[in-house]
């Protein structure tokens, strides 16, 4: 606890701006793995009569049950990867660094920041898929959990920023 009080007291505003922005990112990552993140519907007008095909909403987590239950395990697993894994694990390094300051801890979450992207490709990938085949007889509703997870994608972002500011005293 001491360790993560001296860096506290060593760091500019921006690295602390990081660690606070990083916590409150986390508070957004759960909403937005486990709240429904859009709703899938395909119509179909024969006779001036519309007829609604397919109707579902999921969440990414519900989405990754469904693709493992469809025999598509390894995009499962990617998704899970991109969208929990790396998140989680980089949320630990930024407070295992903090509490227990190295070079070489910051240096490696230099290098998990990198993957945060993957957040961001996969939920940008997906909505410029359905957007793309939006078409009237196939539409993508973007739910509240589409905005959690943005939220917190926009946030880990901000604070990685913020927090590769931080020079620990050894290097300085």
């Amino acid at each position: 606890m001491q360790a993560a009080l001296t860096t506290w007291r060593q760091s500019s505003l921006l690295p602390k701006i990081g660690l606070v922005l990083t916590a409150i990112s986390f508070f957004l990552l759960y909403p937005g793995v486990t709240e429904p993140i859009m709703t899938l519907s395909a119509t179909i007008s024969m006779f001036g009569l519309k007829t609604t095909l397919f109707q579902e909403t999921r969440s990414i987590w519900e989405t990754v049950e469904y693709l493992h239950q469809a025999g598509y395990t390894e995009v499962g697993i990617m998704v899970v990867t991109f969208s929990v894994v790396i998140p989680v694990a980089k949320g630990l390094l930024i407070l295992w660094a903090w509490l227990s300051p190295t070079p070489w801890r910051w240096k490696l979450i230099a290098g998990v920041s990198k993957w945060s992207m993957a957040d961001v490709f996969v939920v940008a990938i997906l909505v410029s898929f359905f957007t793309a085949k939006a078409t009237a007889e196939l539409q993508a509703i973007l739910h509240e959990g589409f905005w959690w997870f943005t939220g917190y994608c926009l946030l880990s972002i901000i604070s990685g920023q913020c927090l590769a500011q931080y020079q620990p005293a050894e290097q300085q």
